[in-house]
């Protein structure tokens, strides 16, 4: 059983198609945690060490997923962000969330785009909330990328 399981994963790992998969996962896994895009990119790096699949593929996949992931939660944030703004009445806890969300990441935003990478859950959190305060893309983009 764990011979024909590792079979079809070294199958897998040898098609083209790992690097839509890894793309995919990634992407999703930016705005969907619950996806497991790292531990399948961490396969395929392990699996890239045979050269199958090669492992610049792997990580140009694995990148521009993750960064369009972001890209796509940073959106929904900025698609819900007017809506929650206006529910939130003045003087509430959701305002003032929402208004010391605002302040850090006029402060430390950039710190807190990159370090939110490395705490499960706080990179979906910190990109929504990017969007949804209305932090400029333009300062978002190079964050995400880096």
């Amino acid at each position: 059983m764990t011979d024909a399981l590792l079979t079809w994963v070294h199958d897998l790992m040898a098609s083209p198609w790992v690097l839509v998969a890894l793309f995919t996962l990634a992407a999703v896994d930016g705005f969907f945690p619950v996806v497991p895009g790292e531990s399948v990119v961490i396969t395929a790096g392990v699996f890239a060490a045979t050269g199958q699949p090669d492992l610049p593929w792997v990580i140009a996949a694995a990148a521009l997923g993750a960064f369009a992931g972001d890209h796509v939660s940073y959106l929904l944030g900025h698609t819900a962000g007017p809506r929650l703004r206006s529910r939130a009445r003045p003087g509430s806890r959701r305002r003032a969330a929402l208004d010391r969300a605002d302040r850090l990441l006029t402060r430390r935003g950039g710190m807190l785009l990159v370090t939110a990478r490395y705490v499960p859950g706080l990179r979906t959190a910190v990109t929504l909330t990017a969007g949804a305060v209305g932090w400029p893309l333009r300062r978002f983009t190079p964050f995400a990328a880096l």
